[in-house]
């Protein structure tokens, strides 16, 4: 089993070096390209050796599932990603929080840099 995923990991491997010029092409074009991402689906058939043949590959493949294996692949494959791009859980309590009190401390340090600048004005006027 694992020489059969070893050809199959081949297989992807070699067909992302035969786009990769095409991939850098596009990449220069955007301007955020440290934001984004592309999920491919691969067909690879298996033939009566094991060997792996690539049928297609699918840009943003459908994540819809249709019976409990496509669940169970098809999940895994959304937390991998979500993994993969260091997603964590959004706590609205305490990320608001946080967020109230960074905004009070900037604030806080507004005012005193415009008390700062008020003291320093008067003195300049009083001399």
């Amino acid at each position: 089993m694992n020489l059969v995923w070893s050809r199959i990991y081949d297989v992807i491997l070699k067909s992302l070096i035969a786009v990769d010029s095409h991939i850098a092409a596009g990449l220069k074009k955007m301007h955020h390209k440290n934001n984004c991402f592309e999920l491919l689906g691969y067909d690879i058939l298996l033939d009566s050796d094991m060997k792996p043949w690539l049928m297609e590959v699918n840009l943003s493949p459908s994540l819809a599932t249709e019976s409990p294996l496509d669940l169970k692949i098809k999940s895994g494959l959304f937390i991998d990603t979500m993994n993969l791009m260091c997603l964590r859980r959004f706590a609205r309590k305490k990320d608001s929080i946080s967020k109230i009190k960074n905004r009070v401390k900037n604030i806080m340090r507004a005012k005193s840099n415009q008390s700062r600048l008020i003291s320093a004005t008067a003195n300049l006027n009083s001399t």
